[in-house]
């Protein structure tokens, strides 16, 4: 059951094909950068994805098939 705290809501910006893989790229929102950092593990509606890097106000996560 998820029990952490929403500190912002964000915005799907882009899907892109990497193999047979897909890059997010999610507006972070209201949300601080300097609150995130590579590595970090970001819910994401229940799913907690690993920031893998940053453009601007928005993180990029991969997913893989499993996923």
């Amino acid at each position: 059951m998820f029990t952490g705290i929403i500190m912002s809501v964000g915005k799907v910006a882009a899907i892109e094909a990497v193999g047979t893989d897909k890059r997010y790229t999610i507006n972070i929102g209201s949300l601080k950068r300097s609150d995130i950092a590579i590595g970090d593990s970001v819910a994401i509606n229940g799913v907690c994805l690993t920031a893998t890097g940053f453009d601007g106000n928005a993180m990029h996560a991969d997913v893989s098939v499993e996923t």
